[in-house]
């Protein structure tokens, strides 16, 4: 996937939740990766490895 269209289909997901501000952020971090998301639609889930 592009990255356009990944941050277009972010884009659109957040929009569809009703334009959640920062305090829906939540966040897991773990020694492997830190993973934020809103809510539970997968479009609104990121993770970031650190290994």
């Amino acid at each position: 996937m592009a990255l356009w269209d990944a941050i277009e289909q972010s884009l659109t997901a957040w929009q569809n939740a009703g334009s959640p501000d920062i305090t829906a952020v939540q966040l897991h971090i773990t020694a492997e990766a830190h993973t934020y998301w809103v809510g539970d639609n997968p479009a609104l889930r990121w993770q970031h490895p650190l290994r």
